[in-house]
């Protein structure tokens, strides 16, 4: 819903004098900045499910196609351009618009000059809604005659025009476009503001053209005749500015060609300020901004970074392509952002937002997509645009987090079918997110070289025109080389990803090793065709093979000149699936490691308080891996440092017995989680602990049969967590529980058992937590394999709470010890074998270990690097009962110092085996 009109003249006449008095100079300096917030949760309804995150693609999604959500007269008719449209090429319009925002009328004279590409033609189509009324049509200055039906205007010319004319028609329309949502008469603050947003189609609910992407007209003139005080923003170099205390005119000339659904027009008294792209040492281009004066300081910091995007993008696509008109942002009051060429209408200023609809200037506007059935070439762009920005700023870590945000695994093409169907047009799973990946993806296949050669190549065969997606494979294979019919068709109109697993045996062979490889896709759907890499790590190193999969089940032999430690399917993440890692031989030495997968800065103080509070594994020793990457301001104290980030690799699960997956399904965890071989270290005996929220996407096949369970709703709220389980206690509430999956309580496995249920708002109760211990337990352990799954955010279940039933099933289902880090050491009481952490920790040079001994023996304490390679003996002999300190001067075997990095201490004693992670710094 829009917010209800203000009438308030003395807001009216204050915030027209601060545009008239605005100086960007004295401004700048006194603004305060700050993050920006989401304004269109109040402005433009957007829900508050899909506010909780800042997921780009779906908010920008969104927004799109809700601006069309009414325009079911277009809809109904259906969309198809008219052969007597398919006979010209249009060439030039000239808008004169006027408007009254005070009856939401807008009258307009439209000019569209067109040439004939085969004739005689003796009528011209025109696009324009039945919501407006022509009043006349003339062409040299005489009338002519026209029909408008079902959304067409049909102009009878003067005479039959042959191919190669020219020819021109003038329009006189009025009529309120609102109710079609491509036009908007909104009110801020009490004053109006009419805007316009008309991808795909909408268009031709305000002004008469022929609204395909396909043919762009060369140049566009727009003159708005708006209220006084009025300013109007549009398309191209801005003309003219008119004020006669009545009306204010504004007039825009488009020079460059434009596609008709990015001519644009907002209107507000708006603060107006400039930047600057310095694109040589002695020339420069504007940046305008025009901004709800009481927004400015919003703003203003995330505007500052434009020009450094503009760089960043034309350093990787060639320069800006429309260096001698500007860029700039209108704000306005729908959510999201549009890409109108060289004015993005902005509802919501992210950074991430920011750097998507600049991007588009060169993907969309510059090379446009030649019909909606290929919107990825815009949108997919754009979404894989956000990281390179990111790897702009952050490097190549970078960019690989912030395509991981995208990843989708569900169904459907990313080829639109139905252009009728605009919520398919703005899927954002399909035309934005796994569109994106397409882009990364071709990245990894080509490489750097071929692929930016092949975006040099794109732009100069379809600048400022319109392409397939057929086109744009043919310039790639053009300058790879390569054959990529295969993979346009299985990941642009194919369905879904490859499944892989993989399982090697090592041999001696010729004076090294050979490395037998199988490599399976367990999917039900489409085998896929895809380069692979494969990563060989030795202890000097590692080598990368690529091989070409595309059996259901294949083959390869890899020779190499040094014994394997292990081997990596696709470690880089180039390919959009899932992968199963063999675990090969588990120890199960360690404890207790920590998964963390809450994006460290979308929730802020909610998720470090938890791990302050120690939520999530209560009085437990644990080690630590991150997804994401380091939060600002460093790890909650509690936390040790992390052993690693990304997906969980399959040599570090097998280190531990219990593994605790903190989940959230943002910003990239589920990617790790179906990358990390969860399935293979369950059936190998470790036990597996995951809280999150949208468990229905974590526990999918094979874990939902594992499990047992039925899903009934996958983004329901939850409002109690009742333990039905003797021995746990329920768990309160501290925040919203929402889009949280719950399941049926009658399961499918004989030794699975509901062990909390959700009652409230439900009838009869739903499980949304469940315990299995299968009989005869994993293949190394036979106690082990035990799943336990609570549903749920787990930063907003009570913390007190979740701690004393992390501990219960800890120490009661999963039979893991309980050994406090002081045991042991009060007089009198006999001393337990125990490994203390390091300290200092992180290591700059030296570091002393501590460790306990109940009864004199044999010791031996190693250090290992993150693979678990022995990179030193630190001390070995027999040692006497009691406490010892030994020292590491923080070199290797060979006397060398140790590279930085993450190093486990590894204690034998006693017949058992105690690690501590460890980092070292340089």
């Amino acid at each position: 819903m829009r917010p209800c009109a203000e009438t308030s003249t003395g807001r009216f006449l204050a915030l027209r004098s601060a545009v008239l008095l605005l100086s960007i100079a004295i401004l700048l300096p006194s603004l305060a900045f700050s993050e920006p917030v989401l304004w269109p949760a109040t402005r433009a309804g957007w829900t508050e499910q899909i506010l909780d995150e800042r997921d780009t693609a779906p908010y920008l999604a969104f927004h799109k196609a809700a601006a069309h959500a009414r325009l079911g007269a277009l809809e109904s008719a259906g969309l198809r351009e008219t052969p007597n449209q398919e006979a010209f090429d249009a060439r030039f319009y000239d808008l004169d618009l006027t408007l009254n925002p005070d009856d939401q009328i807008l009258s307009g004279i439209v000019e569209a000059r067109a040439t004939v590409t085969a004739g005689p033609l003796t009528t011209l189509d025109l696009d324009l809604a039945n919501l407006m009324t022509v009043s006349q049509v003339t062409i040299g200055g005489s009338p002519a005659a026209y029909t408008h039906v079902a959304n067409i205007l049909t102009v009878t010319l003067d005479r039959a025009y042959a191919t190669g004319e020219d020819v021109s028609v003038v329009v006189h329309y009025s009529g309120n476009p609102a109710p079609g949502d491509a036009f908007g008469w909104d009110y801020i603050g009490g004053i109006s503001n009419p805007w316009s947003l008309s991808e795909p189609f909408g268009g031709r609910t305000w002004w008469p053209s022929k609204d395909w992407s396909h043919d762009k007209a060369d140049s566009v003139r727009v003159r708005v005749t708006a209220p006084t005080g009025m300013i109007t923003a549009s398309n191209g170099t801005h003309v003219s500015h008119t004020d006669n205390g009545v009306t204010a005119v504004d007039v825009w000339r488009e020079s460059y060609p434009i596609a008709t659904y990015l001519v644009s027009l907002a209107s507000y008294p708006y603060a107006v300020y400039s930047d600057y792209y310095v694109y040589s040492p002695t020339d420069s281009m504007e940046i305008k901004f025009f901004i709800y004066p009481e927004d400015l300081p919003q703003v203003i910091e995330v505007q500052a970074k434009v020009k450094d995007m503009i760089g960043a993008y034309a350093e990787r696509f060639g320069e800006y392509p429309y260096l001698t008109e500007k860029y700039g942002h209108a704000e306005f009051p729908w959510g999201g952002g549009m890409e109108h060429q060289t004015c993005t209408s902005l509802g919501y200023f992210g950074e991430s937002v920011v750097a998507h609809e600049l991007a588009h200037q060169w993907w969309g506007d510059m090379v446009t997509c030649d019909d909606f059935h290929h919107i990825w070439l815009n949108e997919g762009f754009a979404t894989w645009s956000e990281a390179i920005w990111a790897e702009a700023n952050g490097g190549i870590d970078a960019y690989h987090q912030e395509i991981s945000f995208n990843a989708f695994y569900g169904p459907g093409t990313i080829y639109v079918p139905d252009l009728n169907d605009w919520g398919r047009i703005f899927d954002s799973n399909l035309s934005y997110n796994k569109a994106s990946w397409v882009v990364h993806m071709l990245r990894g296949l080509l490489g750097d070289e071929d692929f930016f050669a092949s975006l040099a190549a794109y732009r100069a065969a379809y600048e400022y025109d319109s392409a397939t997606t057929e086109e744009f494979r043919d310039i790639c294979e053009g300058v790879s080389g390569l054959d990529l019919d295969y993979f346009f068709n299985e990941w642009i109109y194919g369905e879904y990803y490859p499944k892989y697993e993989f399982d090697y045996v090592v041999s001696p062979a010729g004076g090294g090793f050979d490395i037998d490889l199988t490599i399976e896709q367990t999917q039900s759907w489409q085998i896929f065709e895809m380069p692979i890499q494969m990563v060989v790590s030795f202890e000097s190193g590692e080598q990368t093979f690529i091989v070409h999969n595309d059996q259901a089940q294949q083959n390869f032999l890899l020779h190499v000149d040094q014994e394997p430690v292990s081997v990596q399917l696709d470690p880089d993440n180039w390919i959009l699936k899932t992968v199963q890692e063999p675990i090969i031989n588990p120890p199960f030495d360690r404890g207790v490691l920590v998964v963390n997968g809450i994006e460290w800065s979308s929730y802020g103080t909610e998720v470090t308080t938890a791990y302050e509070d120690e939520a999530f594994w209560g009085d437990y020793e644990i080690d630590f891996w991150d997804i994401f990457q380091e939060p600002v301001g460093g790890y909650p104290s509690t936390l040790p440092e992390p052993l690693g980030h990304g997906a969980l690799p399959a040599n570090v699960m097998g280190h531990y017995r219990n593994i605790i997956w903190v989940g959230n399904n943002y910003a990239g965890d589920l990617s790790a989680w179906l990358n990390s071989s969860v399935m293979g270290y369950l059936e190998a005996g470790g036990n597996l602990i995951l809280m999150t929220r949208n468990g229905d996407q974590f526990v999918t096949e094979p874990f939902r049969a594992y499990l047992g369970i039925n899903w009934l709703s996958s983004s329901g709220t939850l409002y109690d967590c009742v333990a039905s389980y003797t021995g746990l206690t329920s768990i309160g509430r501290i925040g919203t529980q929402s889009l949280c999956s719950t399941f049926s309580t009658l399961l499918g496995q004989i030794d699975s058992r509901v062990i909390y249920q959700a009652q409230q708002n439900y009838n009869p109760d739903r499980g949304i937590g469940v315990w299995r211990k299968p009989v005869g337990g994993g293949i190394y352990r036979p106690d082990g394999a035990q799943f336990v799954f609570l549903s749920g955010r787990p930063y907003r279940w009570n913390h007190v709470d979740l701690r004393t039933n992390i501990m219960y099933i800890l120490e009661n289902f999963f039979d893991e010890p309980l050994v406090p880090a002081d045991a042991g050491e009060e007089a009198g009481a006999p001393l337990a074998l125990r490994l203390d952490p390091a300290r200092p920790n992180p290591v700059a040079g030296g570091t002393a270990i501590r460790l306990a001994l109940p009864r004199g023996g044999e010791v031996r304490v190693d250090l290992l690097d993150v693979q678990g390679r022995r990179v030193r003996t630190i001390a070995q002999g027999a040692m006497s009962s009691g406490i010892h300190t030994i020292r590491w001067d923080g070199t290797d075997g060979a006397g060398r110092s140790a590279a930085a990095g993450v190093y486990w201490i590894r204690m034998t004693a006693e017949g058992k085996t105690l690690t501590r992670a460890m980092t070292v710094v340089r």
